[in-house]
């Protein structure tokens, strides 16, 4: 993948800038959660509430995030075959592997939407705050469907260096 490409650079920066915006969900939650500790600590009573939030973001947190990992291809892989037999077999293989990836962001993204209807039409709530539920969900799924284009993206890069004997590629 050659890290100078245009599309590629701002795909970095969309995912990088979509986990930022988890990061910062986190790093909310993990305050609050803090403050609820001290406040039991100290006062010997919980914020009410700590768990119907952390309920509700934690889902668009670990979603914000999955984009920014395939786009720099953070997942495990085992390069062992891949690099015996080469620079063009690796990115063939890589592509096969980029594959799966995608028909598993896919399928993940897709069962996303049906729970997210249900959700809404269900009009579920958190227990203590009565926050309905159904935003959160949507953003979850908002954000998994955006890693699927972003994952294509990668296989074709992969597929690419594969069937291009250009080094810039």
């Amino acid at each position: 993948m050659n890290e100078d490409n245009i599309y590629w650079q701002r795909m970095l920066k969309v995912s990088g800038a979509m986990a930022l915006i988890g990061f910062f969900g986190l790093l909310i939650l993990a305050v609050m959660t803090t403050l609820d500790i001290g406040s039991r600590w100290l006062f010997g009573a919980p914020i009410h509430g700590v768990n119907d939030v952390s309920a509700i973001v934690l889902a668009v947190v670990i979603a914000a995030c999955v984009p920014a990992n395939l786009a720099a291809k953070q997942n495990i892989t085992v390069e062992f075959l891949g690099n015996a037999l080469g620079p063009r077999s690796k990115a063939f293989l890589d592509g096969f592997g980029g594959l799966f990836t995608l028909a598993f962001v896919a399928v993940m993204a897709w069962q996303f939407v049906p729970y997210a209807i249900e959700v809404t039409n269900s009009g579920q709530t958190t227990w203590v705050l009565k926050l309905p539920i159904s935003p959160g969900w949507w953003i979850a799924t908002a954000l998994l469907l955006i890693s699927v284009p972003v994952q294509f993206v990668i296989v074709l890069f992969d597929f690419s260096r594969a069937f291009c004997s250009r080094s810039d590629v």
